[in-house]
């Protein structure tokens, strides 16, 4: 392997440590406050993604026609996106510093994205891949599941673990029988985005992850609604055997009737707090349904309408849902340029891995927001966007 394969398995390894550095300048605080959403962080796999951009660049200096004629469309639609983001930002965002640093972070990730896919298309890079990949959801899960045991972290800064306990304000629980508890984050800002992290290696892992036991426990431990519907609708699509199909539909009716009475009995606020912010993000869309109010600005506007949830708390975070959220911030156009990269990265679905992959992104995209705000959910959109481009499958074995 080359040096730049080696620095796209770092990079790869690194998406689950939340070691990282924040700043807030003037224009992240929101009443006084700041807002990590708005503030500028930095990283290690930032600087995991820039060592193998440099070191891709540098072994492809002599042949770059040839590596830019690859994916020529995917590498079009990306530039067209990007240059939008920019250029409308800087005429019509309602905070310009704001929306140049978060562009500057989706510009990069795009870049990754078309570099990972001219690697994943390399034979060489199959093997390690599923092996990192292995690794990085064993020592996740193994976190994961002491976590919920004990009911707070571990305390391992070193790769990102946050502090907390059961009692920790703001943090997320779960009940269960009656009784709250904690649901384990892991090293991610969020079960939610823990859980899509877990479902996606998993898909990428295809036949091999019917042996990760302790990854399945951890996903369960998540209690995240949406990454089961996503790990129900691949294991679905995996089994080839019928009575494997009949036992996996009962588990699945199971699952859901449990997940429906936690819903009416612990989770009515959460929705009504997302219908909230949706209806939020489509008045605050009418300003300029066009061109938006600019990248990383939603939370800015979202606080000049001084909205509170049924917790009598302000609310001030992004809609749960990445297509709304990009209308409103980048406008009409920004969607359907957005739309557009996934389009043409649609057009490549030639697997089942591929396909199980393209349907957890719009699953998530649709329920969430992560894969757009946060960085480690970024890394794990332009991944996707790069396995499914790219010209082999990353594994043989692949559901």
């Amino acid at each position: 392997m080359s040096k730049s394969d080696l620095l796209f398995l770092v990079s790869v390894a690194s998406i689950p440590i939340q070691l990282n550095k924040f700043f807030f300048p003037d224009y992240s605080f929101v009443f006084g406050l700041p807002v990590d959403y708005r503030g500028i962080s930095i990283y290690l796999s930032h600087i995991a993604i820039v060592l193998y951009l440099v070191a891709f660049v540098l072994e492809n200096l002599k042949n770059h026609k040839k590596i830019f004629q690859r994916f020529k469309l995917f590498a079009l639609v990306l530039f067209l996106f990007n240059s939008y983001l920019f250029i409308s930002s800087a005429i019509f965002s309602v905070s310009n510093v704001a929306s140049l640093i978060y562009n500057i972070k989706i510009l990069t990730l795009s870049l990754f994205s078309y570099a990972a896919a001219i690697t994943l298309s390399k034979k060489p890079i199959t093997k390690p891949l599923i092996t990192v990949i292995k690794l990085s959801v064993f020592w996740e899960s193994a976190l994961v599941v002491a976590q919920f045991l004990l009911q707070r972290s571990l305390n391992l800064w070193l790769i990102g673990e946050r502090s907390f306990d059961v009692s920790t304000p703001g943090i997320a629980h779960s009940q269960l029988f009656g009784s709250q508890i904690l649901r384990p984050y892991g090293t991610f800002p969020h079960p939610n985005v823990l859980a899509a992290y877990l479902v996606i290696s998993l898909i990428i892992l295809g036949s091999d992850a019917r042996r990760q036991f302790l990854a399945t426990a951890a996903l369960i431990l998540t209690f995240s609604r949406s990454a089961y519907l996503v790990a129900a609708s691949a294991i679905l699509a995996s089994t080839r055997k019928v009575q494997y199909l009949a036992v996996e539909l009962a588990l699945a009716a199971a699952a859901a009737l449990f997940l429906t009475k936690q819903l009416l009995t612990s989770q009515l606020s959460s929705v009504a707090e997302r219908l909230l912010l949706i209806q939020s993000a489509l008045d605050i869309s009418l300003k300029n349904p066009l061109f938006g109010v600019g990248s990383n600005n939603f939370i800015l506007e979202l606080s000049k309408l001084d909205l509170t949830s049924l917790s009598q708390t302000r609310l001030l975070q992004p809609v749960h849902n990445v297509f709304l959220l990009i209308a409103t911030e980048n406008g009409i156009v920004g969607l359907l340029l957005f739309t557009a990269v996934l389009f043409v990265a649609s057009k490549h679905v030639n697997s089942k891995t591929k396909a199980l992959l393209f349907i957890a992104l719009l699953a998530f995209s649709s329920i969430d927001h992560f894969l757009w705000t946060l960085h480690q959910g970024q890394m794990m959109l332009f991944l996707i966007l790069a396995y499914i481009v790219s010209k082999k499958q990353s594994t043989k074995k692949g559901v």
